[in-house]
């Protein structure tokens, strides 16, 4: 049984144009909810809002007065936020070595400093309306591997500040909740690393069965969840047993390095 009301919510989603944002607007849309979707193409934004009769905000989260405008368009509008979807994502494939200063500020921004400022700005009104936050990491949010430094660094960071708001906030406070996806078939895994998870026959979900399991999540209000039961067993192992976890990551180390010479050929 659903713990909170659908019909009663009021939700802000980020990268609400993605793969696996398009599918989260659908299924919450269906069950009554009320939707702000945030992104950055207005033909796709205003679309997709207007088939599931839902608001929206044209918004680069990453502009300095990004969450300024949020909040006054949220006042301008009336809504009274029960929710928060932390779900654009963004990343950087290859070796850190390769990347650029606007690389690491990207993914790092987008992924981390983001959502820890849209949690900051809305946290006062989700408080007064007892609300949550769903942050959606990554099972590399809890284990380092070859190619996804960047990606890896913006996660395990994610990870931590839903552990900690889940210690720091009060029992009747705001909620914080966070689901670790593996790879998810969508534009964003797509390149070298896509390929390397082909060549290792590494699992991929679809986008709709992904957001299936956050919604359950959200309803149930359990605060971890990673979906995978390979990859559950591989992020307890790497905690426990790290050293073990890096021996077996030589093959992917090799492979990647293989990928990176190929496509500079």
């Amino acid at each position: 049984m659903s713990k909170i009301n659908w019909k009663s919510q009021s939700i802000v989603l980020t990268g609400a144009c993605g793969g696996l944002g398009t599918q989260l607007a659908e299924q919450i849309s269906a069950k009554g909810a009320r939707l702000l979707l945030l992104g950055r193409s207005k033909p796709e934004l205003a679309a997709l809002a207007e088939r599931l009769h839902q608001d929206y905000l044209v918004l680069d989260l990453r502009a300095p007065n990004a969450t300024v405008q949020l909040h006054d368009f949220i006042e301008q509008q009336s809504l009274s936020i029960t929710g928060l979807i932390n779900n654009a994502a963004t990343t950087h494939e290859g070796l850190l070595e390769e990347a650029t200063t606007e690389d690491i500020q990207r993914v790092i921004d987008t992924n981390l400093t983001v959502p820890v400022a849209l949690i900051q700005r809305l946290l006062p009104q989700l408080r007064a309306n007892h609300g949550w936050v769903m942050n959606i990491g990554s099972v590399f949010g809890a284990i380092g591997f070859p190619g996804q430094a960047l990606y890896c660094a913006s996660k395990f960071g994610l990870r931590g500040v839903s552990e900690v708001l889940q210690r720091e906030l009060l029992s009747d406070d705001v909620r914080v909740l966070y689901c670790a996806p593996r790879a998810i078939q969508t534009q964003l895994n797509n390149g070298v690393i896509s390929r390397l998870n082909q060549q290792l026959k590494a699992s991929a979900d679809a986008p709709e069965w992904v957001a299936q399991q956050i919604v359950h999540q959200i309803e149930q209000q359990q605060p971890l969840k990673t979906l995978g039961w390979s990859e559950k067993l591989f992020v307890r192992l790497n905690g426990l047993l790290p050293e073990l976890v890096s021996s077996s990551m030589k093959k992917p180390r090799t492979l990647l390095h293989q990928l990176i010479k190929e496509k500079s050929l």
